[in-house]
C-alpha cells in the first residue's frame, strides 16, 4: 500500500515536471508596433510574400489603363467627342488601383491612432507561442496551425501570416536571447511546411493554379477588348 502510494506520487511528479518542462519559455520577443515596423511590413507582403500577385495586378491593370485611354482618344478623333462616361470611369479606376498598389509596396501605409506603439509580447516554449498585448492575447498550440498561413523569416523580422496580407510582426531586435541559426531550427521544427525563409535571397513565392487561371481569364478579357476596339 505505502509502495502503491511513493508510486503514484512520484508519477504525478513526473508528470508535473513533464508539463512545467512544456510550458517553460524558450524565447522571450517584444515589439513595438511602429509606423516603420508596418512599413517594412507592408513592402514584404506586396514586393515578397505576394510578388506574383503584386506584378500582375500592376501589369493588367497598366494593360487596361492603356486600352481605356486608347479608347477614349479613338472616341475623341472618330466622334470629334469628349470619352463617354464608362470610359473615364474605366481609365480612374485601373490608374487608382496601380497608385494604391505602389504605394502600398513603398510602404506609405498609415497606422490607425488606436494601434500606435501598441506593445506586443511573444513567447515561444515546446508546445506553443503566446502572442499578448495589455488588451488581449492568443495562444497559437503547435500541434494545431489552422490559423496560421506562414511562418516567414526575413533578415530583420518574423512575420506570422494569418492571411494573405496580415499578420503579426516580430523585430528581432526584441529577443532577449536569440541566435539565429538556434532559433531558425526552432521554427523550422515547429511550423513545419507553414516556414518559408527568406533570410539571403529574396525568396520568389510560389504561385498557385488559381492565380494562373485568374490571369488567363482577365488575360482572355483584355484580348476581348481589344479586338472589339480595333474592329
Amino acid at each position: 500500500m505505502i509502495i502503491t502510494l511513493i508510486y503514484v506520487i512520484m508519477r504525478k511528479i513526473k508528470i508535473g515536471d513533464g508539463v512545467m518542462e512544456n510550458e517553460k519559455i524558450l524565447y522571450k520577443n517584444e515589439t513595438i508596433f511602429n509606423k516603420e515596423n508596418l512599413q517594412n511590413f507592408s513592402k514584404f507582403v506586396w514586393l515578397q510574400y505576394n510578388k506574383f500577385k503584386y506584378w500582375a495586378t500592376i501589369i493588367f491593370s497598366t494593360l487596361f489603363l492603356i486600352l481605356g485611354i486608347i479608347g477614349g482618344i479613338g472616341q475623341v478623333i472618330r466622334f470629334q467627342r469628349i470619352p463617354n462616361t464608362f470610359t473615364l470611369i474605366f481609365i480612374l479606376i485601373f490608374a487608382s488601383i496601380i497608385i494604391v498598389m505602389i504605394k502600398f509596396a513603398r510602404g506609405n501605409v498609415k497606422i490607425e491612432e488606436k494601434n500606435k506603439d501598441t506593445l506586443f509580447k511573444f513567447e515561444f516554449s515546446n508546445d506553443y507561442l503566446l502572442i499578448s498585448t495589455e488588451l488581449a492575447s492568443q495562444k497559437i498550440l503547435y500541434n494545431d496551425l489552422s490559423n496560421i498561413q506562414n511562418v516567414c523569416n526575413t533578415e530583420k523580422y518574423i512575420y506570422i501570416m494569418i492571411n494573405k496580407r496580415a499578420g503579426y510582426i516580430i523585430d528581432k531586435k526584441g529577443f532577449n536571447n536569440y541566435d539565429e541559426q538556434n532559433f531558425t531550427d526552432y521554427l523550422k521544427d515547429k511550423f513545419k511546411d507553414k516556414y518559408i525563409d527568406y533570410l539571403g535571397d529574396t525568396k520568389k513565392r510560389t504561385y498557385t493554379i488559381k492565380d494562373i487561371f485568374i490571369c488567363v481569364v482577365v488575360s482572355l478579357i483584355f484580348c476581348g477588348m481589344l479586338l472589339g476596339y480595333i474592329s
